[in-house]
């Protein structure tokens, strides 16, 4: 991957139009102090916060209080209120279940005095079995895709993926590098995504770059099944719920298969499956969608 310069997090101002360049553990870090944690929105951008930023947040919350042997296994959240761009995020982390082999933690995110989700987390042992094969669609290979900016010269259509403003994808607001397939293969919505790669070492942080990832351009699948053409009508978290089957290596590609088992006039589900570029599952994921009026 090609490398870039970073400023400290903290430096840019919170100035709209300020392009962060701090990598996506310095956006994700916390300050922990006993049962609580407090994370910060990304600095230089006015748009309200982005739900995968604190669920991401939420993963290395609860991995703070996680005994050593034991990892991230499944997260549930409720999204309550949208996130602002400006003011800390504090975590309240509460043990629910301590138990011989897994650990349930129960989570809540406020913003100035204002609740933004609750949740439940489960800690689990790390490599507690390989996962059960899953089929993954045939696709190009990501480096044969068009980039995002590049889609957005071609005129290619956006498909609910909204192309980041500047040519570098590692500074927006969502730095994920994002390369759609076109045609739905097997009849699912698919594309290619990335993030900057994170410390080898760090487990949870593994985990919280892959759930940042995981809300990003999912809930367009309900307006497809919906039948919908672009502009899709706008649509909003009610819920996320992920299940880690193994632990991810941020900074490589994964396939992200998704399809809308329900869709009704105002809400409906999308589902995820995510695969590595072996095609073993990593991880799948689920939301409740509402559909709001244009």
């Amino acid at each position: 991957m090609d490398s870039i310069d970073h400023a400290p997090y903290g430096d840019a101002t919170s100035v709209p139009g300020v392009v962060n360049r701090s990598p996506l553990a310095g956006r994700l870090a916390l300050d922990h102090t006993g049962a609580r944690a407090a994370g910060l929105p990304p600095h230089g951008f006015d748009q309200r916060l982005f739900g995968g930023h604190l669920l991401g947040q939420v993963v290395l919350a609860a991995g703070a209080r996680s005994p050593g042997d034991r990892v991230v296994e499944s997260l549930h959240v409720y999204f309550l209120r949208p996130g602002k761009p400006d003011g800390r995020i504090e975590y309240s982390v509460r043990a629910v279940r301590e138990g011989r082999t897994r650990n349930v933690l129960a989570l809540s995110a406020e913003q100035n005095g204002r609740e933004l989700l609750t949740g439940l987390v489960s800690l689990g042992p790390e490599g507690a079995g390989e996962p059960v094969p899953a089929e993954a669609p045939a696709v190009p290979d990501p480096d044969s895709l068009p980039t995002l900016a590049e889609r957005r010269a071609r005129g290619l259509p956006e498909d609910g993926v909204r192309l980041p403003p500047l040519g570098d994808w590692r500074t927006a607001s969502r730095p994920i590098d994002i390369r759609p397939v076109d045609g739905d293969p097997g009849g699912q919505r698919c594309l290619w995504f990335r993030t900057e790669p994170m410390p080898d070492a760090d487990a949870h942080l593994q985990r919280a770059a892959l759930v940042f990832a995981s809300d990003r351009s999912l809930l367009p699948v309900i307006a497809r099944a919906r039948g919908e053409r672009e502009p899709y009508r706008p649509t909003a978290s009610v819920d996320h719920a992920m299940w880690f089957h193994t632990t991810p290596a941020a900074g490589r590609w994964y396939l992200y298969v998704q399809d809308c088992p329900a869709a009704g006039p105002g809400d409906g589900v999308a589902r995820g499956l995510i695969f590595d570029e072996d095609r073993r599952a990593v991880a799948t994921v689920a939301q409740h969608g509402v559909v709001l009026p244009r």
